[in-house]
């Protein structure tokens, strides 16, 4: 987890990540069998649509299928959708969460549900399906609106290591 204060180089530093990280996943030697080089091994998410823009990425939302309201977060995909999801995010190693201290504790679990599904991973050790996650945010900015914030799961505390800028 990566924070400091607005202005800090929060998002400037996840594009620099990004970018850092899809340069080293392009250069392996050799591609895995059922892999070709357009795979997307990383992609940048965040909570809104203007957060997603500014650092190039697409909303939590869209990124995994998740509804927008409480009482969707973990509708279940047909087979369609997330044969979908596995065929476009299956090579996926590194996921950037920016914004984080926006999201609830529901869709981090949510989330947290849909990748475990998505990769195809049964165990309950797996966390996020074994895909890594850098979330970028600053919980003194904003937090969700009349929810709990993802701080408050386990989910979160058990699992991430502070960085402040």
């Amino acid at each position: 987890f990566i924070t400091g204060g607005a202005g800090t180089g929060k998002s400037h530093l996840l594009k620099c990540l990004h970018y850092e990280a899809t340069r080293i996943f392009s250069r392996k030697k050799q591609l895995e069998p059922d892999e070709n080089i357009d795979e997307i091994h990383t992609l940048i998410t965040a909570f809104t649509g203007a957060a997603a823009v500014n650092v190039g990425g697409v909303t939590i939302h869209s990124a995994f299928g998740i509804g927008t309201q409480s009482n969707n977060l973990n509708d279940y995909l047909s087979c369609d959708k997330l044969n979908s999801y596995r065929c476009k995010l299956h090579s996926l190693k590194l996921l950037f969460v920016d914004e984080v201290s926006l999201i609830q504790s529901s869709l981090w679990g949510a989330m947290h549900s849909r990748l475990t599904q998505i990769m195809g991973i049964h165990s309950n050790t797996a966390i996020f399906g074994n895909v890594a996650i850098i979330a970028i945010g600053d919980f003194y900015q904003c937090s969700p609106v009349a929810a709990s914030s993802i701080y408050s799961s386990l989910l979160w505390s058990d699992h991430f290591e502070y960085v402040e800028l």
